[in-house]
């Protein structure tokens, strides 16, 4: 059995993955904010993924560093693990969004993603992706953990491709660009594309 463990990009939830269908021997968690996980058995499973996409790759190295003990292969995607600053977002154009976070600028911050709106939730909480984008700008990015592999799209409009290119180039990463925005699941259409464990699944 192999261990899937996704953690989602800002304000998603597992409908973002759910036309990525995971094999027989597969088990996906998709872990949204406030990215808490808890009640897994790591041991029964053979292979361990660790996958973060957009914000979610900052909590996906936070939990790397928390569980050092567990042998498991690290994969980003269109995200850095230092999200504000030099490698990712202004300081400046973040408190922006969380300053005028609204149902209107959601819709276009899905759309800058080249996410189509059929994700759109129905009622979006705004007060919970205010906490969660507080929580980011209030965070330390000092530490982190280096990813095994990287997918970075050539048009992403979140986090400049620019930024995150000279970030994992300075991490000596194994990278791969994709043909895409932010939003890069139209691209990654399986699961073996991103653990690029062909032979396994």
């Amino acid at each position: 059995m192999h261990l899937i463990l996704f953690f989602n990009g800002w304000g998603m939830n597992e409908d973002i993955i759910k036309n990525i269908i995971p094999k027989d021997n597969m088990t996906v968690k998709c872990i949204n904010y406030p990215y808490i996980v808890k009640d897994i058995e790591f041991s029964k499973y053979k292979h361990i993924f660790v996958v973060g996409w957009s914000f979610g790759v900052y909590y996906a190295s936070k939990f790397l560093l928390e569980n050092k003990y567990l042998n498991c292969t690290s994969l980003a995607i269109n995200g850095v693990p230092c999200l504000i600053g030099e490698y990712g977002i202004s300081l400046k154009m973040f408190k922006l969004t969380l300053n005028t976070l609204s149902n209107d600028n959601l819709k276009k911050f899905y759309l800058n993603m080249g996410l189509s709106l059929k994700f759109f939730p129905k009622k979006p909480n705004l007060e919970i992706l205010k906490k969660e984008l507080s929580d980011i700008l209030n965070s330390s990015f000092e530490n982190h953990c280096k990813f095994d592999r990287v997918f970075l799209g050539k048009y992403d409009r979140i986090i400049p491709y620019s930024k995150q290119l000279k970030f994992y180039t300075k991490e000596s990463s194994f990278i791969t660009t994709l043909d895409c925005g932010h939003y890069p699941f139209e691209t990654l259409k399986n699961w073996r594309d991103i653990t690029c464990e062909k032979n396994e699944f």
